[in-house]
């Protein structure tokens, strides 16, 4: 029996992520080198700590990144700054919807309460049909973190060899194997329509 269960990853797979850019969205809205932003939200552990639950709501995220940076301008322009390394890619979308079959769809990603409120709010139609939307803040644990696979399945309420999950970091495909998953790395929508096309006839 193939996996009837299939999950895959946000950015990267069901959205381009270009965090390069993001980086400069925010320098540019912060008027702050792009190196000094990545200290203050990234090397800090803070995006991180967001990720796994720390801050459980998105106004309290906005607080802090205010008073990290200084910055001053809306809310409306913080969360598309933050968010901005997300691009839907609209090609996987239908792939995944066009060749999926009968299994029920996951997304589970590692973002916080910030990025799950925006992109929802954004980009509304490339999150239906989906049954799970498992955001790591609702989960306490980020991927490659064995306990991340073992709460998702969980959530899932699937045994791990009927989860077959698509993400396109080698660690995180690496430790899903290691908990008992199937799993493919993505590399381009026509390497994911070849997996995925067998599975569904």
């Amino acid at each position: 029996m193939s996996p009837q269960h299939l999950v895959v990853d946000l950015g990267g797979v069901l959205f381009h992520f270009d965090h390069a850019h993001r980086l400069q969205r925010l320098a540019d809205a912060f008027a702050l080198p792009s190196d000094r932003v990545d200290v203050l939200l990234w090397r800090s552990g803070f995006s991180a700590d967001c990720d796994a639950g720390k801050y459980p709501h998105a106004a309290e995220i906005r607080d802090r990144i205010r008073a990290a940076t200084g910055f001053t301008g809306s809310d409306e322009d913080l969360d598309a700054a933050w968010c901005s390394a997300f691009r839907p890619d609209h090609a996987v979308r239908e792939t995944l919807e066009r060749h999926r079959g009968s299994r029920p769809l996951t997304l589970f990603t590692n973002n916080g309460p910030l990025e799950q409120e925006v992109l929802l709010r954004l980009y509304p139609t490339m999150f239906d049909g989906f049954g799970h939307l498992l955001f790591s803040h609702h989960l306490g644990h980020r991927k490659p973190d064995l306990a991340a696979f073992d709460a998702a399945a969980k959530q899932l309420g699937a045994c791990p060899d009927d989860i077959l999950f698509i993400d396109d970091s080698a660690a995180n495909t690496d430790a899903a194997r290691a908990a008992g998953w199937t799993a493919l790395q993505f590399r381009s929508r026509e390497t994911l329509e070849q997996a995925l096309r067998p599975r569904s006839q």
